[in-house]
């Protein structure tokens, strides 16, 4: 499943025991969502106490994720080279 973080990049330096100068960089989460890609999602508001979905409720037995709603009905290729009809996650340059 696909998610979405917001929140803030920081970038850390520091030396190692060998004396290696590195750089990393730390993502502090605040909030987590799915992503609404090729999906869909129910928001209910959750109690304070125990809520532990992070206010999406899981998907019903018959919920299908597994298709694209926006996709061509057409199996042909789109003008363009078939640009957008990709199945990965990689932009197309």
């Amino acid at each position: 499943m696909r998610v979405i973080l917001s929140g803030r990049l920081k970038q850390r330096s520091y030396e190692t025991k060998e004396g290696e100068k590195r750089t990393v960089f730390e993502v502090e989460v605040d909030e987590v969502g799915p992503s609404l890609r090729n999906a869909t999602a129910k928001v209910t508001k959750t109690q304070r106490a125990g809520g532990t979905s992070g206010g999406f409720s899981a998907p019903a037995a018959n919920d299908s994720f597994t298709e694209d709603p926006w996709a061509a009905a057409s199996s042909t290729p789109a003008a363009g080279g078939g640009w957008g009809t990709s199945t990965t996650d990689e932009p197309p340059f």
